[in-house]
C-alpha cells in the first residue's frame, strides 16, 4: 500500500510541475473496449479520463480503466478451469506534436483481483511521411504480479518488454487504417509477437469506433496463442 500511494504522489507531482503556471483547458474524455479471443479469453474495459490542454502542441492526460476479464486455463491437475479477475488502472500522460513528428509517454498503476500489481511504461512516436501516411514505433515496459496468470503458484513478479511498429494509413477524414507489429520478451524468457490490424472509424465528432484484429503467438508452457477480436467505442474532445 505504501509503494501504491508513494506511486500515485509521485505521477501527481510530476505532471503538476508540469501544469503549473500553464493555461489549461479540460477536455472529459470516456470509452469502452471489448476483447474476445482464445482460450475463452473475454475483457470488458470502460474508462474515463480528462485531457488538459497546456498548448497549441502539448496535453497531459489523466485516465482511470476498470478491467474487467475471464479466461480459461489449464490447472494443475490438468483439468480445464475458468480464471475471472478485475484490476483497476491508474493512467497519467503526455502528449506533444511539433512539426511532422509526435510522440506520448505514459506511466501506470494497477492494483486487482488476489492482490495483484503492476507498473507499466509506455512511450511510443509517430513520424508524418505526408498527410496519408505516418510510421510509429514504441516501446512497452511492465512489472507484474504473475498470480493473475499462475492462479495455481505462489505470487511472483515478472517483468515484460515489447517493442511495437506500424503504420498509420489515413484512407479519409472518416476511416484509418493502422497495421502493427509487436515483440515481446519477460523475465522468464518466454518470447511473443503480436500482428493486429486496426480500423477506425470517425462516423461523427467525438466518436470513434475502432476494431482490431489481433493473432498473437507465444512460446510458452501454457499458451494464449491464437487470434482475438476487439471493439472499442471512445469519446475524444
Amino acid at each position: 500500500m505504501k509503494g501504491a500511494i508513494r506511486t500515485k504522489f509521485l505521477l501527481g507531482l510530476f505532471f503538476l510541475l508540469v501544469i503549473k503556471g500553464s493555461a489549461t483547458i479540460l477536455y472529459p474524455q470516456a470509452g469502452v473496449e471489448y476483447y474476445s479471443g482464445a482460450n475463452k479469453f473475454r475483457s470488458l474495459k470502460p474508462w474515463l479520463g480528462v485531457r488538459i490542454s497546456l498548448s497549441a502542441s502539448s496535453s497531459v492526460l489523466w485516465k482511470y480503466t476498470f478491467h474487467d476479464l475471464s479466461f480459461d486455463y489449464q490447472s494443475e491437475e490438468g483439468i480445464a478451469a475458468k480464471r475471472e479477475s478485475s484490476l483497476s488502472q491508474f493512467i497519467g500522460a503526455f502528449y506533444h506534436a511539433r512539426n511532422k513528428m509526435e510522440g506520448y509517454l505514459a506511466l501506470s498503476y494497477f492494483r486487482g483481483t488476489d492482490n495483484y500489481s503492476a507498473y507499466n511504461f509506455d512511450g511510443g512516436a509517430a513520424w508524418k511521411l505526408n498527410s496519408s501516411l505516418a510510421l510509429e514505433g514504441g516501446l512497452y515496459l511492465l512489472d507484474e504480479s504473475s498470480v493473475l496468470w499462475y492462479p495455481d503458484e505462489p505470487a511472483r513478479r515478472i517483468q515484460l518488454g515489447a517493442i511495437k511498429a506500424g503504420l498509420k494509413i489515413n484512407l479519409s477524414r472518416f476511416l484509418e487504417i493502422n497495421p502493427l507489429i509487436y515483440f515481446y520478451q519477460n523475465s522468464e524468457q518466454v518470447r511473443a509477437r503480436t500482428v493486429a490490424l486496426s480500423l477506425t472509424f470517425i462516423p461523427r465528432d467525438p466518436f470513434y469506433l475502432v476494431v482490431t484484429f489481433w493473432d498473437y503467438r507465444e512460446s510458452a508452457e501454457y499458451r494464449f496463442s491464437g487470434q482475438y477480436l476487439s471493439l472499442g467505442l471512445h469519446i475524444y474532445f
